[in-house]
This record gives structure tokens, sequence and C-alpha cells, in this order.
């Protein structure tokens, strides 16, 4: 088992599991930008306005003034199925017969988030090959949690090269479940690599991804610079970092 340093903490651990946006990608480079474009386009698709705009921005949580994503919003932490239901919502309010407003987000909003991601879209928080060689050469063993779809998961990996160092990836489509932020995700994980959950490490950049940590007694570590704000990490997490090569193995 490889002792784990981080700040002034450290860890026995054999297993770690990382988020994939806001943690190991830049959150706002591919989801802020793909949620304007698809916005704008619902927008003017239905000849709405500001204030359909607005409420659509709102409802996710994603703040156009900012460029920034809400960290206990939908934006950041639905599935994308889950996100193309509350949009629909947003655009029924508005007066539009829901089976428009459920064509209307499918084709506007979900068809722009499934799509594989380009790599002007992917931007890496850290060097995370030479990372993630690190820790596997230390014997530590590496998953990757997301709510995205598994063809854009699995693209994006192997865009930042770290796909054939990651072992298992759950993803929000996976048939047969579970999806993040369910504590089972974290129950799968240590059943896959027969590990006790208790001696798994999460790292993620939402309140949704350390409180799934917490709940199954996982060690639970933040990221800044993500979707989540400090503050509101420091509540939840067992230690706070502001970069991924903060991460050491002694």
């Amino acid at each position: 088992m490889a002792i784990l340093k981080l700040r002034d903490c450290v860890f026995d651990t054999k297993v770690i599991v990382f988020d994939k946006d806001g943690t190991l990608i830049d959150f706002n480079t591919i989801w802020g930008s793909r949620m304007v474009s698809a916005t704008e386009s619902m927008v003017l698709a239905c000849q709405g306005g500001d204030d359909l705009r607005s409420r659509i921005f709102h409802t996710v949580g994603y703040s156009l003034e900012l460029n920034e994503t809400l960290g206990c919003g939908p934006l950041a932490t639905a599935p994308i199925v889950q996100l193309e239901t509350i949009v629909a919502t947003v655009l029924h309010q508005a007066g539009i017969r829901w089976d428009a407003a459920i064509s209307l987000a499918a084709e506007h909003l979900t068809k722009k988030m499934v799509a594989l991601p380009t790599t002007d879209e992917i931007s890496p928080r850290a060097d995370l090959t030479s990372l993630f060689q690190l820790l596997r050469d230390a014997k530590i063993r590496l998953a990757v949690a997301t709510t995205d779809n598994r063809l854009l998961a699995e693209k994006c990996l192997e865009v930042i090269g770290i796909k054939s160092l990651v072992e298992q990836l759950l993803c929000g489509d996976d048939e047969n479940g579970p999806r993040k932020p369910d504590p089972a995700v974290l129950h799968r994980i240590a059943e896959f690599f027969d590990e006790p959950v208790n001696r798994l490490v999460m790292v993620g950049d939402t309140v949704s991804d350390l409180e799934m940590a917490k709940t199954v007694g996982a060690v639970a570590v933040a990221i800044t610079g993500g979707a989540g704000s400090r503050s509101e990490l420091e509540q939840q997490a067992d230690v706070v970092i502001d970069s991924l090569e903060e991460i050491c193995v002694v």
C-alpha cells in the first residue's frame, strides 16, 4: 500500500478515484462554452429573448457574466439525460408545449453535449500523463468516475494521454449504473479493485463528489479551480488542494 502525501496529510491507499471535468480538465473550457452555444441555439429556435436565456442559465447553474458554473448545480453534477429534462422543463414553463420542449432540448442541447470533444475543448489541469504514470509506478491503481457519456469520456481520456493508465471508468450513461453522485459508485470501484471502500481516495471539484466519498468513509480530496467554491469544498473535504501536482507519493 502506497503512502500518499497531500499538503500536511498522509494516507495509505491502493486506489485513487478521480472526477473528470473540473478535476482532470478545465470545466468551463468544454461545458461552459457548450452550454452557451446550446442555449443561444435554443433561444433562437423558439424565438425567445433575454429572459428565457437567463432562466436557462440560472436553472442549470451557469453564470454567463463570470463564465462560472455553480458547483452544486445541474450543469456541474447531472448526467446529460437529466440535464435535457431540466432544460426542457424551463422551455415548457416559458409556454412551449412539452413535446416541443423535449425536442428542442434534445436537438439543441443534448446533441452538443454528447458530441466527441475536440482537442481545443480539452484543457488538462496538470501534466496528467506524468502524474498518472507516477502513481501507477507506485502501485496505486486508478479509476475515473464521471457523469459524462462513455464515448465522450473515453475520447477525453485518450486525448489527455491517460486512457491506458485508468483501469476503471464509470460513466453517466452506463446501462447498469450506478451513476455519480450515488455512493454505490465507490462501492462498485472498491469491489472491482478488491479493496475496502474506506481505503479509497476520491479527488473531485464539487461538493457532491466529496459527499459521495464521506458517505462511504473514503478520503475526500477537494481540488479548487473547478465548479465548486473553496468555501463549499472546505466544509466537506479532508484536505483541499489547488493543483493535482500537489499529489505526492512518499
